[in-house]
């Protein structure tokens, strides 16, 4: 198939790295689906940053503990870049820290950040389903609902199976949650590749009052938004591979034929055992899957091959062997790439957002740029002169707003007062602010803090802190 204009990367293309690094990597607008299956509560044991991660899954019953998200020294600067510019978002992770604790939030940093970056690639005709289940799902959605918009939420579909254990303490557990977003009101959705048919009982009820059946185009219908119709994998099912979070490749062919069209690009993030690749790769379409794991190559090519899993067992020596996996990809149309591509849609390499991350591009956090500022100017707002009894009633905010085009720096910062920050919002600059003080007489007595003085005091602070970091 053919590759698009904008398309800086291959056709079913397998990266084997880290998915934030990829997903910075791809061009604006190339994506027409997103099926994905993040990893949490997966009986996989998971520790780091919000920008990598160790996995030590292991195949089979190992007995490792359940996913492990850890609060570090990184969650809460992710968490700072979030504030500053996706205030919406902060909020969701913040109150998922209130609710459920570090952990919990430094799953959702992890998740955000890629969630951004999922936004971008999609088209503007593109949809995301992302897969969780009741322990994340309802904080994943506030997430969803601040990175894709509120209005662009179209799903919470129930996939209802039967399998596995029952409890004596609760209700049986047996269900998992997909939601489903798209990107623009463009959004492309087909109705018709989905049709299923009716059961006798409902095809009864259909009947017309003279007992004669319903036309032949009646008789099937589209799925509702509780699936029960897709059972679990049984452990025995051909197409196990030993992954114990496997999804049944059923399940996300509907996706794919709901969301995409022949041809289309479909993107898996986190394509773990390649449910989402082979669904894509049935159904003719274009595909892209990212895994950290070394053996990710090794699991998507044995289930192009159709290796039931006794047989892919006993081929496990070869998950990591080069050579035994460059031969088997001469069969198929499949490339991988452990390198992210570099994008050539934007004058920068990387995508804009959430550099800070990265690179010492702003060395300070919002505690040691309120401690300087205070230190500096005094305990006071900038925006009306007021002078609180300590430093707990002033919030730290931008003197150009980052919809203006403000930088995170020190030297684009600002001591505001509740009042002011709620009345400046992220509309107005701090000079805008203090006319509407002005005029609404609501300035204090007393000379306000000296801009231009501001200004260059802590361009002064910022190289100090840059130069110290570099020493």
């Amino acid at each position: 198939m053919e590759m698009p204009a904008n398309q800086n990367f291959p056709n079913n293309v397998l990266y084997e790295a880290d998915n934030l690094d990829i997903l910075r990597g791809m061009n604006s607008d190339t994506v027409d689906l997103i099926a994905t299956d993040p990893p949490f509560n997966t009986k996989r044991n998971r520790a780091g940053s919000a920008g990598f991660y160790v996995d030590n899954w292991k195949w089979g019953d190992t007995g490792i503990l359940p996913d492990q998200w850890k609060w570090n020294e990184v969650h809460p600067k992710w968490l700072e870049e979030i504030k500053d510019d996706h205030p919406a978002l902060y909020k969701a992770i913040d109150a998922a820290r209130d609710c459920q604790g570090d952990d919990t939030a430094a799953f959702l940093c992890f998740l955000s950040v890629r969630l951004l970056e999922m936004h971008r690639v999609l088209k503007p005709t593109g949809s995301i389903y992302l897969h969780c289940d009741p322990t994340a799902s309802h904080y994943i959605k506030m997430l969803m609902d601040a990175v894709f918009g509120k209005k662009n939420f179209q799903n919470e579909i129930v996939w209802h199976y039967q399998t596995g254990g029952v409890s004596k303490k609760r209700f049986a557990r047996k269900h998992d949650v997909i939601l489903f977003y798209v990107k623009t009101d463009k959004y492309r959705f087909y109705p018709d590749a989905v049709r299923m048919p009716r059961t006798e009982k409902a095809l009864k009820r259909a009947q017309n009052p003279k007992g004669a059946r319903i036309a032949a185009d009646n008789t099937d219908k589209l799925p509702l938004d509780v699936w029960t119709d897709i059972p679990a994998l049984n452990p025995m099912a051909r197409e196990r591979t030993g992954s114990p979070d496997q999804k049944p490749l059923a399940l996300y062919e509907r996706i794919v034929k709901a969301s995409s069209n022949e041809g289309g690009l479909v993107l898996d993030p986190f394509c773990g055992c390649a449910t989402t690749i082979i669904a894509a790769n049935n159904l003719n379409r274009r595909w892209v899957g990212i895994d950290r794991r070394v053996d990710a190559r090794f699991h998507i090519l044995t289930r192009l091959m159709g290796i039931p899993k006794k047989e892919r067992d006993r081929l496990k020596k070869f998950a990591t062997d080069s050579a035994w996996l460059e031969k088997q990809m001469d069969n198929f149309d499949v490339y991988y790439c452990a390198e992210a591509p570099e994008r050539t849609d934007d004058s920068e390499t990387k995508a804009p957002t959430l550099k800070g991350v990265y690179a010492a591009e702003n060395p300070h956090t919002h505690k040691e740029m309120k401690a300087a500022l205070i230190g500096e100017f005094g305990c006071r707002c900038w925006g009306c002169n007021y002078e609180p009894p300590d430093d707990r009633y002033l919030h730290i905010d931008h003197i150009i707003p980052k919809s203006g085009g403000g930088t995170n720096h020190i030297s684009n910062r600002a001591m505001l007062c509740q009042p002011c920050n709620s009345k400046k919002g992220n509309r107005l600059t701090l000079i805008e602010l203090r006319k509407r003080n002005d005029k609404d007489g609501h300035t204090r007595e007393g000379e306000p803090v000296d801009l231009k003085y501001a200004l260059s005091w802590s361009l002064d602070e910022l190289l100090r802190k840059v130069r110290g970091q570099s020493a």
